[in-house]
């Protein structure tokens, strides 16, 4: 049951609500291949004219008495439109100290930057940040000189946004139940990417962070590469996977690229996907 006003979803015990963090345009440039540069132009002809746009989201969580968050949002580490997912947190009538989880999909900087003040400090004081443990290997254990270059430019901020969270940073198990949410590794953007499951009553929602970046682009022709993905062709294998998951499953999924309100359920069309409908 979706409460439109607030675009909660509600499945058994848990409910999820979209917290808009801002706007993120991107453009045709991202497609490093002239082919599929191609491709996105014709597809675009019939899309949204903001379809480039990528709205930013986080997701609020209910598990019964405690609050829980997928994802921070920017914060202060990227534009002047993003970090306003505090602001969305308060409209909700949460404050930062009721959140005791946090589960990151990722460590990027729209999905991390919220996390920490502008003086690096903790934002949520009680919480719990959980990452899968491949992508806490990846960004915690490896040397600056063992990361692939397009990392570099991330590593330090990174590394400085974890440490505030010192002892309260949490590697969780692939399938790992963590208050009735789950993580499932769907690897390529980064190597330990992670779509979170939280399960109720017999019902399901996936969120499934940056498994897509444009909707109107990757659900029609999910094999177009962006060079947001470190490792493209492992990207597609996931995001194949798991959209044959979502539509076999009939799970609604929370996506962080998603048009608003951010939460949908998927539709197979032969070969391709798009958002469904009535």
């Amino acid at each position: 049951m979706r409460d439109e006003a607030r675009a909660t979803l509600k499945i058994g015990d848990i409910e999820i609500t979209p917290l808009l963090d801002g706007p993120l345009p991107a453009t045709l440039g991202k497609i490093p291949d002239p082919r599929h540069r191609a491709e996105a132009e014709k597809l675009l002809e019939s899309a949204p004219a903001d379809a480039l746009t990528m709205p930013v989201f986080g997701y609020l969580l209910k598990l019964g008495a405690r609050h829980a968050l997928v994802d921070a949002g920017a914060g202060a580490l990227m534009s002047k439109e993003l970090g306003q997912l505090a602001d969305a947190l308060a409209a909700s009538g949460v404050s930062p100290a009721q959140i005791a989880t946090i589960y990151m999909t990722h460590m990027h900087k729209d999905h991390f930057g919220g996390l920490v003040d502008a003086a690096g400090a903790a934002v949520f004081p009680n919480a719990e940040l959980v990452l899968h443990e491949t992508e806490a290997a990846f960004w915690m254990d490896r040397a600056f000189e063992d990361m692939p270059e397009r990392a570099w430019r991330f590593f330090d901020v990174t590394r400085t946004t974890l440490a505030a969270y010192g002892d309260r940073v949490r590697r969780a198990r692939e399938g790992e139940d963590i208050q009735g949410v789950s993580a499932h590794l769907a690897p390529g953007h980064t190597p330990g990417h992670a779509c979170w499951l939280a399960q109720s009553g017999g019902k399901s929602v996936l969120a499934w962070g940056d498994l897509i970046h444009i909707a109107y682009l990757h659900l029609p022709a999910p094999h177009v590469v962006m060079e947001y993905d470190l490792d493209p062709a492992l990207a597609l294998q996931s995001r194949r996977r798991v959209l044959d998951w979502v539509t076999k499953d009939a799970i609604p999924v929370a996506g962080a690229h998603l048009p608003a309100p951010g939460i949908h359920s998927i539709a197979r069309r032969g070969e391709a996907f798009g958002l469904a409908t009535g």
